[in-house]
């Protein structure tokens, strides 16, 4: 099973800033300063291949898209968990492919319909492909006419969402779990506490499994009412997980549906997941403020005097995970 993430970003796409530019920069001259006689800086090729052998977290940034993940099973049958405005990318790389001659199949599987989830669905371009299928899947009832109203004018041409000739089939998911791909996926649910409801799902095949957790406020972690989500993200390989609040934003706005990176941790340790990815990072939030929030996680994660231990790092744009790897 292999995840892929194209959009990171909570509530609006978020172009990146001059100052998450030169905090990048700053940190990279950091590097260099440990050993400032391993660059002749009148290389322009050595230049080049340092910063290309430079360490991911020092050059590259988190992404302004909104949520959209892509799974992969070793059968290569194709998982898309939310519609941000990252699935336009994600469309686009699918064109290259099957997808662009018709021929391409997809499961996608929407948690709400909040607009940052949706936006991008207008613009993934292998719906517009005729001979292309997708079997998309909620909890929610009425998908397809949520997603047309986005696209109706004066908002979008009116021709727009007939111009999607792929074939579409919308599936109402239960609260049981279902398998998929002649029963090589299976795939459960559960509700989360977000306005209008919003719900995580677990994917497990090829022996790993995987929980997409964005959108959610949730009980203390030593709570009796923790305890459904602990067994929801039990013994998972990657939880992907809703930390767009500090741990007092989170307490002092329960109603807003969102939770933090501490929260995370308590919640994955408790549940022996194996990775913790911080994902739906605040609109507000630049690069500097995001590190800062992984290494308190990382240092709650370390000095945690629950057993066992769960790797956390922070979902980036481009970021791409092999589980069991």
């Amino acid at each position: 099973m292999r995840v892929r993430f194209w959009g990171v970003r909570g509530s609006l796409p978020t172009p990146a800033t001059g100052e998450d530019v030169a905090s990048r920069l700053v940190e990279a001259l950091l590097h260099l300063g440990q050993n400032p006689s391993a660059l002749d800086l009148r290389d322009q090729a050595a230049v080049s291949q340092w910063v290309k052998n430079l360490p991911t977290n020092l050059v590259a940034l988190s992404g302004g898209n909104t949520p959209c993940v892509e799974m992969r099973t070793q059968n290569g049958d194709l998982f898309i968990i939310d519609f941000g405005s990252g699935v336009r990318a994600l469309g686009n790389s699918l064109m290259d492919g099957p997808f662009g001659r018709g021929e391409g199949r997809a499961h996608l599987f929407l948690s709400h319909f909040h607009w940052d989830h949706i936006q991008g669905w207008p613009f993934f371009r292998p719906a517009y492909v005729a001979g292309n299928q997708f079997d998309l899947y909620a909890r929610h009832e009425n998908v397809e006419h949520h997603l047309k109203k986005q696209q109706e004018a004066p908002f979008f041409p009116p021709a727009a969402w007939d111009e999607m000739r792929a074939d579409v089939r919308y599936h109402t998911l239960p609260a049981t779990p279902i398998t998929l791909c002649d029963g090589a996926v299976r795939v459960s649910s559960i509700e989360l506490n977000h306005p209008l409801d919003a719900y995580a799902f677990r994917f497990e095949a090829d022996g790993q499994s995987f929980v997409y957790a964005s959108d959610g406020a949730f009980p203390a972690p030593d709570s009796p009412q923790a305890q459904p989500f602990i067994d929801f993200f039990r013994d998972t390989d990657l939880l992907v997980f809703d930390a767009q609040f500090t741990l007092q934003e989170s307490l002092q706005k329960p109603e807003w549906g969102h939770s933090s990176s501490v929260t995370g941790v308590e919640l994955a340790r408790r549940a022996g997941a194996k990775r913790l990815a911080l994902f739906h990072h605040d609109p507000n939030a630049g690069e500097s403020h995001l590190t800062g929030l992984l290494d308190a996680a990382q240092n709650h994660a370390l000095n945690s005097p629950l057993p066992g231990q769960t790797e956390v790092l922070l979902a980036r744009e481009d970021l791409e995970i092999e589980l069991g790897g």
